[in-house]
């Protein structure tokens, strides 16, 4: 059950849905692009948090590659701070559902 989760949220939310929504932002310059690099980054390294204890190798040469601000980045994904689900964005939330059945039907 976690590994599907977790396979859900890389396959068809980062990879289907988010990276192929910011492609055209990806082909400019200035603040949007900033804003989904910085989001795309956020989501990537909780996505390896979570899937460290399953696959702890693979996600820790990953979490080495992956830009950090040197002050926040943990030696080891091993000693990372877990992530936690502190914040509630409803609307967006809300929205970001709507999108993503809209990709699916239009995939199915």
């Amino acid at each position: 059950m976690m590994t599907q989760g977790i396979y859900d949220f890389w396959y068809k939310e980062i990879a289907a849905i988010y990276l192929e929504s910011i492609k055209p932002v990806m082909k400019t310059d200035g603040p949007a692009k900033t804003a989904a690099l910085n989001t795309l980054y956020y989501c990537l390294d909780a996505a390896l948090k979570l899937l460290s204890p399953t696959m702890p190798y693979l996600t820790e040469e990953l979490y080495q590659r992956l830009p950090h601000i040197p002050s926040q980045m943990a030696k080891s994904i091993c000693i990372a701070h877990f992530p936690e689900g502190c914040m509630s964005f409803e609307d967006a939330e809300k929205q970001m559902e709507t999108l993503t059945l809209t990709a699916q039907k239009i995939r199915s």
